[in-house]
């Protein structure tokens, strides 16, 4: 199983992120060139099925799987150094109910020449072309970032170190990036029949300690931008083996086995480009591919894609998408085996939990949808899109009684998105 990190993380980590902004506190005030921003996204979504997709969307309609307030203060203590903190409020990472702030970005920047920059603290990764700013609707057109690839990662964040250096050209500049650190995470799991600690069905975080390091190169120009990326990412859980086998049993019952592992190297590839082509329209497509050895969670190597076409029409930019998700095809096997195994009715809810612990991904989504932007910080957002799913889909809450499988989910979603 995999997990990211809770709003409560170690006194340790914390101390760490937290250095970058007691460093800037401390200095006299007429050092610091202090500059505030904020940004924010009110998100409405409904669906037209009963159970959850995306943790929180059904037919009642809710506010909590889009909205989010951030704020962020960045203090330049010399031409070459600056420090940053961000906080947030939005849904919690570690429970379903509960909303939770936190400490997003806190870390110390180093710009000894304009080609080298180098952070140290707590740090947003650079994976996809918009993890950076994912929190921030009002950079990007969608109404939320294709999950198909943009939760192939739950790690967005880690306390550690980056640098890049960039060679500028006539008509594009070349940044290549390196980073290391590590943070404690939490991943969600959802039970349809019963979850490890109760007999009612219903989701559950498990915490992990992530160790990530990677190499990204980008492309940039003022109208491209293309991207590619190498992970390495070590995953351990304090006291508790990771990867635990799941054996049929002599009775033809699948449960726990012996074993497991204490460590999980997990490779990550991603790719990404942002191209401009005439007539004002933009193509965008990214695609990522994580590999989890995990003889619990297998359904987390998979691979995940999207296609985007938008064009700007004045104040509006109407956009339509493609994307998918899949996960191996050893994997998608193994939890129909399970699932569809036949027991008495006692071992019956047992099954669907092992069955629901592979975490399989067989889903792709087509989306049309529509900005218009009301000022040059402030933008709503509309959507429609229909997710499919196949074989099974994480990204549902499957009802009691029944599966994932080939479902037909429609969404629609309406939000306001704003910077200052």
């Amino acid at each position: 199983m995999l997990n990211i990190f809770p709003a409560d993380m170690t006194l340790k980590l914390q101390r760490f992120a937290l250095l970058p902004l007691l460093g800037v506190l401390s200095m006299p005030a007429q050092a610091l060139d202090l500059t505030w921003s904020g940004f924010g996204t009110v998100g409405f979504a409904q669906s037209d099925k009963s159970y959850k997709y995306q943790r929180f969307i059904d037919d009642r309609g809710t506010f909590k799987r889009d909205t989010i307030f951030g704020g962020q203060l960045d203090a330049r203590l010399s031409p070459h150094w600056s420090a940053t903190v961000q906080a947030k409020l939005a849904p919690s990472d570690h429970s379903d109910t509960e909303w939770q702030t936190s400490l997003a970005w806190a870390f110390l920047s180093w710009r000894p020449s304009d080609d080298w920059l180098i952070r140290a603290g707590k740090i947003r990764l650079p994976l996809m072309l918009n993890t950076e700013n994912n929190d921030v609707g009002a950079t990007f057109d969608f109404a939320r970032l294709p999950q198909e690839v943009y939760s192939i990662s739950p790690l967005t964040d880690l306390v550690g170190l980056g640098v890049s250096k960039t060679w500028f050209g006539e008509s594009m500049d070349w940044i290549a990036e390196a980073y290391a650190g590590k943070v404690e995470t939490n991943w969600r799991y959802y039970g349809r029949e019963m979850t490890p600690f109760q007999g009612a069905p219903g989701s559950w975080f498990f915490p992990y300690n992530v160790k990530s390091a990677g190499l990204v190169l980008t492309a940039r120009s003022l109208d491209h931008t293309f991207r590619i990326g190498a992970h390495r990412v070590a995953v351990t859980r304090d006291g508790a083996k990771i990867g635990q086998p799941i054996v049929k049993n002599s009775s033809g019952i699948y449960q726990f086995g012996s074993g497991g592992d204490d460590k999980l190297i997990i490779p990550l590839f991603t790719a990404g480009a942002s191209i401009q082509l005439p007539a004002d329209i933009r193509l965008i497509g990214e695609y990522a591919w994580i590999k989890v050895d995990s003889s619990t969670s297998e359904g987390l190597d998979r691979w995940g894609a999207y296609l985007a076409l938008s064009k700007r029409i004045g104040d509006w930019t109407p956009y339509v998408y493609y994307a998918k998700a899949k996960s191996r095809d050893s994997a998608l096997s193994k939890y129909q085996a399970i699932n569809g195994n036949v027991v008495p009715l006692p071992y019956a809810a047992s099954q669907k939990f092992f069955a629901d612990i592979i975490v399989p991904y067989d889903q792709s989504t087509v989306a049309l949808g529509a900005t218009y932007r009301l000022t040059p910080s402030a933008l709503l957002k509309a959507e429609w899109s229909q997710a499919d799913t196949g074989v099974a889909s994480s990204l549902v809450d499957a009802p009691s009684g029944g599966d994932s499988a080939n479902r037909q989910i429609n969404v629609f979603s309406l939000s306001y998105n704003f910077t200052f």
